[in-house]
């Protein structure tokens, strides 16, 4: 998701401070992993991280969502290895052929019917979550929670980009969770998300067009009174190492979070509009910055503006650096690069708009070692506003 310009701190509590020893899970939950085109590393990876799970094998279900037909022979060749590998002999571990897996949306209407979970998790391709969270995330719920996240820790990279990325995605959940505490309004993230099967019934069925999916489940759930917060267990995700694909991932997620706002504000709670103008009104925030910085050098007037703007942004760094958890999620370069890497990453709003234009429903990945020349997927054409749903 895009960045917002909001108070960092204080955090919002976690949804569960620890599991208890004696505790075990009783609830069916069930895994939902979309895998689009992956390298033959992100099977692996995906794979070891599900063998790898602190949960009871007869109580898990993982279903492996790949394209039907001759397109997704390659994925399915992959997953099957994959499987047989890091196979757990307990565990009901299925490999699905959809008939659409772009966008996630479409993948996601097709697979729920084939959950039988209490609880349903989704698990990016990419995500590699703690061997405890399924369990911390069933604890959560049982508590009386709706619906939890995770948090995503970037892998260390090398270069400046992942660097900076990763201190990024710090002041970005600390942002999430300052929100949640100032505001009561959550953006959920999905890709490290667990809800009951019920609380999934109210956001289905899922956005199969342009709209972000998981934004809109946030602007959804907001005026349905659920309780939504965050797991202590966070998960890992790959570095990011190519800037241009970084920006024009944020372009795409900043696209579907305005079509989500724009096609949903009618019908909107309060709490939903409030979350989607602080949404909007962020990235507004995010657009004026490298306007207002760059005609400050030629007109004065417009230096309190860029001034403003910036120490907004650094303050929200630093509100997220100065809590222990996050401080280490990146050396010391990659946090004083975050602001600089705003600057940039601000461009991604007038991409966003300008892909918007030309109703481009482009997705595009960031990951080192995708396959696809372009680095970029496209979706098929929905109409506007419209689903795509199976």
């Amino acid at each position: 998701m895009t960045d917002l310009l909001v108070p960092t701190a204080p955090l919002h509590p976690h949804a569960v401070t620890d599991v208890p020893s004696h505790w075990r899970p009783t609830r069916r939950l069930t895994l939902l992993t979309p895998l689009y085109r992956e390298s033959a590393a992100t099977f692996a990876r995906s794979a070891r991280a599900v063998a790898a799970l602190d949960y009871p094998d007869g109580l898990l279900q993982v279903l492996w969502l790949v394209e039907a037909g001759e397109a997704g022979d390659l994925d399915a060749a992959r997953a099957s290895a994959a499987m047989a590998a890091h196979r757990r002999p307990g565990v009901d571990w299925r490999l699905l052929r959809l008939p659409e897996m772009s966008p996630k949306g479409a993948a996601l209407n097709h697979a729920f019917p084939y959950a039988d979970g209490e609880v349903i998790g989704i698990l990016d391709a990419d995500v590699v979550p703690a061997p405890g969270q399924a369990a911390e995330a069933v604890l959560a719920l049982e508590q009386g929670h709706a619906l939890v996240q995770a948090e995503e820790i970037s892998e260390p990279g090398a270069g400046l980009a992942a660097r900076a990325k990763a201190a990024e995605d710090a002041v970005w959940h600390a942002s999430v969770r300052g929100l949640k505490r100032l505001a009561g309004v959550h953006v959920v993230a999905g890709s490290s998300v667990y809800a009951w099967a019920a609380t999934w019934d109210l956001v289905r069925p899922v956005r199969s067009d342009d709209v972000e999916e998981s934004y809109h489940w946030s602007l959804r759930l907001m005026g349905t009174g659920v309780a939504t917060g965050f797991l202590p267990s966070a998960s890992r995700v790959s570095a990011t190492e190519r800037p241009l694909a970084a920006l024009r991932q944020r372009a795409r997620w900043t696209r579907g979070q305005l079509r989500a706002v724009a096609v949903n504000w009618p019908d909107l709670p309060a709490r939903g509009r409030l979350l989607g103008a602080v949404t909007v009104g962020s990235l507004a925030a995010r657009a004026a910055l490298p306007v207002c910085c760059a005609g400050a050098v030629a007109v004065p007037a417009l230096r309190p503006a860029a001034l403003a703007l910036l120490l907004a942004d650094a303050a929200c760094v630093l509100g997220a650096r100065r809590d222990p958890a996050y401080r280490r999620r990146a050396d010391a370069t990659g946090w004083a690069l975050v602001v600089p890497w705003h600057l940039l990453g601000s461009l991604a709003v007038y991409l966003a708009l300008y892909e918007w234009a030309r109703g481009e429903r482009g997705w595009h990945s960031v990951r080192d070692g995708d396959e696809t020349p372009t680095g970029t997927r496209e979706n098929a054409e929905a109409p506007e506003g419209g689903h795509r749903a199976g």
